[in-house]
C-alpha cells in the first residue's frame, strides 16, 4: 500500500508542475494577446494545448491510483476522493498528501481565472476589429443606396471611411 500512495504523491507532484507550467504559459499567453503578436500567441496556445494533454493524462493516472488506494483502504467508493483517502492513510502522508491537495487547488483555480480574462481579452479585441471594420467599410451587411441617377446616396457614402465598391 506504501508503494501506491508513494506513486500518488509523485503523479500529484506531476501534477503541480504541470500546472505550473500552464499558469506560466497562459501570462505568456496574456502578454502576446495584449502586444497583438499573433505569431507568439500562436506558440503559447500549441504549448497550452500540450500542457492541457499532460494535465488530462495525469488526472487519469491519479485517479487510477486513488481508485487502487481506496480498494487497500476499503473505502466504498467508485471514485474516491483525495479528501477521503487523506483520513484513511497515515499522518505522514495524510499531510503530505493534504498539502498537495490544497495546492493543486489553488492551481487550477488560478488557471481557470487567467483563462477566463485571457477569453474576455480576446473577445475584447474581436469587438474592436469588428468596429474598426465597420468604421472604416461601414455595414457591410447594409445594402448600398442608390439615387435614380445611379449615384451612391449621400447618407450611404459617409457612413463609410473607404467605399470598396465597383
Amino acid at each position: 500500500m506504501e508503494h501506491i500512495i508513494e506513486e500518488l504523491i509523485t503523479i500529484i507532484s506531476s501534477e503541480i508542475d504541470a500546472f505550473n507550467d500552464l499558469l506560466k504559459t497562459l501570462h505568456e499567453k496574456q502578454r502576446a494577446i495584449v502586444e497583438g503578436e499573433i505569431s507568439r500567441l500562436d506558440k503559447h496556445v500549441q504549448n497550452e494545448t500540450r500542457l492541457a494533454n499532460t494535465t488530462r493524462s495525469l488526472e487519469a493516472e491519479r485517479i487510477e491510483r486513488s481508485k487502487e488506494l481506496a480498494e487497500e483502504l476499503q473505502i466504498d467508493s467508485l471514485n474516491p476522493k483525495l479528501s477521503e483517502i487523506i483520513e484513511k492513510v497515515e499522518e505522514k502522508y495524510a499531510q503530505r498528501l493534504s498539502e498537495q491537495r490544497e495546492l493543486l487547488r489553488s492551481l487550477v483555480l488560478k488557471v481557470r481565472n487567467l483563462n477566463q480574462s485571457n477569453q474576455f481579452l480576446l473577445n475584447y479585441s474581436l469587438k474592436f476589429i469588428e468596429k474598426n471594420m465597420e468604421m472604416l467599410f461601414g455595414d457591410t451587411n447594409a445594402p448600398n443606396i442608390y439615387k435614380k441617377d445611379g449615384k451612391l446616396h449621400k447618407d450611404a457614402a459617409k457612413s463609410k471611411i473607404f467605399d470598396h465598391s465597383v
